[in-house]
């Protein structure tokens, strides 16, 4: 398993290019015959493999299988020694983290990914649609807070995170709907679910669990969401998840390394949604309307009502009212 794992993290960090079997058998002190029983291996898990005349191995730039290795691959060095964790499936990948998070098992920068999710949740109960193929990650981020302002801005701070990776890995300008959705147009593209663990006693969070959920390629939705849902690509992707898996966590780790630090709420304000436009919200169990004046750093909303005047709203759920008339 060990010499297997090894080669595919060669092959990984020299996707698209050929090494032969003498050279991975050199440098993993191993016969070629080993070699190439382990391309065999990998070959029946899915792995699209070349063995190209004179040159050696290659795995195939579009190759998208999920492993450790294929988003180490993408990494700066600096986030290497990481936890990460690659599922085939599980029910989400925030239970799996809070799972070891229970049993002591969670390091800052902890990553836990998987194929597919059979319970995926969203906010405030809700179901997330979770197939084969998208993106479904968890990042754990060890902090010892005080300051309700810092805790409040952690999914804000994915929400650019998500942008910042599909900004720079697609040609896709997407939008944030407050506080925790990722657009695509009229359609939400990605989720966000921050959970936090308090410590009572102290009054104090001190982890943090984001939840992501990317729709990555089209996929055929339920009737309850194929009108308000889409994907990233709705034909072959030109990126592999492992790439976008990655640079969504790097920001994120990024963002978050100094959360007193709300700078990066200008970015979240220019590429939001909901400023200057009509939103329906509910307070209290009443059904409430208001134009969103502005975001504050703290990531609330400030909303003019006309029988109230002004509001500050710092969780819940809005409706967003469209130039046309339509509400998202």
């Amino acid at each position: 398993m060990a010499l297997k794992q090894d080669i595919l993290s060669i092959l990984e960090n020299m996707r698209g290019k050929a090494v032969s079997g003498q050279q991975l058998a050199d440098m993993l002190a191993v016969s070629r015959n080993s070699i190439w029983k382990a391309i065999k291996s990998l070959e029946k898990e899915g792995y699209r493999i070349t063995a190209v005349t004179n040159k050696g191995y290659m795995l195939d730039s579009d190759n998208d299988i999920l492993s450790k290795e294929s988003i180490l691959a993408q990494l700066d060095d600096k986030y290497k020694q990481n936890d990460i964790i690659v599922l085939k499936t599980t029910t989400s990948t925030n239970s799996e983290a809070m799972k070891m998070l229970q049993d002591k098992k969670i390091r800052h920068g902890t990553l836990i990914v998987s194929d597919e999710q059979t319970q995926g949740r969203g906010r405030m109960g809700k179901s997330f649609f979770s197939p084969k193929s998208g993106i479904y990650m968890s990042v754990c981020l060890c902090k010892d807070i005080e300051n309700i302002s810092d805790v409040m801005i952690i999914t804000p701070a994915a929400a650019v995170a998500v942008r910042r990776g599909i900004e720079a890995l697609t040609d896709k300008d997407a939008k944030i709907k407050w506080v925790n959705d990722v657009y695509l147009g009229k359609k939400k593209v990605c989720g966000i679910l921050t959970q936090a663990d308090i410590d009572f006693e102290s009054g104090k969070a001190g982890t943090f669990i984001v939840g992501i959920g990317i729709n990555f390629v089209e996929q055929d939705f339920p009737d309850d969401i194929k009108d308000r849902a889409c994907a990233l690509f709705e034909g072959k992707p030109d990126i592999t998840r492992s790439q976008m898996i990655a640079k969504v966590y790097s920001e994120l780790l990024q963002l978050t390394d100094n959360l007193a630090d709300h700078s990066f709420m200008e970015e979240y304000k220019s590429n939001s949604l909901v400023i200057g436009k009509v939103i329906s919200y509910t307070i209290s169990g009443q059904a409430k309307k208001g134009r969103v004046e502005d975001i504050d750093n703290n990531g609330g909303l400030i909303i003019d009502e006309e029988d109230y005047g002004k509001r500050m709203l710092t969780c819940g759920e809005i409706s967003i009212k469209s130039a046309d008339g339509e509400w998202i």
